[in-house]
């Protein structure tokens, strides 16, 4: 199942090769790596209504969901720690439009549409080996937030179109991200970690919901298992692309 989402990884990266300046002009080193990954999305939900007891609109705070995606590994060149990563995720949930005109999260029982979502992410990550086997990762990045409204049997039949305009309004489909990485290396070429990411909902500077900047914002942690492509690389325990001088004697 995660073939598609490593396909579509790939898709993303070569889009955006050459939009990437590198040191010297150079173009980004083929993909060296793939990281499946899987794990919980949480979504901040901070409209104080939505906590009241006895409010008509009862709402997951925060709302919890699940996540299966996949990335590639791009290293800007031979032996540098940086690395451009593309990823894909795929997420769902059940979605309600509120009285005070919000797309949110909402328990089944409560469903105006089903909401299905994919996460195009293209941070730039710095590698950074310690010791043998254990590398940390940090990134920053675009995300695209990928939303699309289905109606449900019962709900109303304007609500979907109306979640539609939500997620698609005011920019809320696009959002800078950022992540902490750390992995271990099992073996020369399979590494397990774990990775946090945030997407920052920017788009509550000029949207007006007067919620707080982190209404609506994502966090999302997840297992990663890196699997190296062509050479084994892994047993020198840092990243591809590391300088030599990383390297163990």
């Amino acid at each position: 199942m995660r073939k598609p989402f490593c396909v579509a990884a790939a898709a993303i990266a070569t889009i955006v090769l050459g939009l990437l300046p590198v040191e010297g002009g150079d173009a980004l080193e083929a993909p060296v790596a793939l990281r499946p990954s899987s794990g919980v999305l949480f979504e901040s939900l901070l409209d104080p209504s939505f906590t009241t007891p006895g409010a008509a609109v009862r709402v997951p705070t925060p709302s919890i969901n699940y996540d299966l995606g996949c990335g590639v590994i791009m290293p800007f060149s031979e032996g540098s720690r940086f690395s451009f990563e593309p990823s894909a995720d795929l997420y769902f949930y059940n979605a309600e439009y509120t009285p005070n005109g919000q797309a949110v999260p909402t328990f089944e029982e409560y469903t105006s549409a089903f909401v299905l979502g994919l996460l195009l992410d293209a941070p730039v990550v710095y590698s950074l080996p310690v010791g043998q086997k254990l590398t940390f990762g940090f990134g920053i990045g675009i995300c695209l937030d990928a939303r699309v409204a289905f109606p449900v049997a019962g709900a109303i039949e304007a609500d979907a179109p109306q979640i539609n305009s939500y997620l698609w309004g005011e920019l809320r489909y696009l959002t800078p991200s950022t992540l902490i990485r750390g992995e271990y290396a099992l073996t020369d070429r399979v590494a397990f970690g774990f990775m946090g990411r945030i997407l920052w909902p920017t788009f509550n500077l000029w949207s007006g919901n007067g919620f707080g900047f982190f209404d609506q914002g994502i966090y999302l942690v997840d297992l990663t298992i890196r699997y190296e492509l062509g050479k084994a690389r892994l047993s020198s325990a840092v990243p591809s692309g590391a300088p030599p001088s990383a390297t163990a004697p």
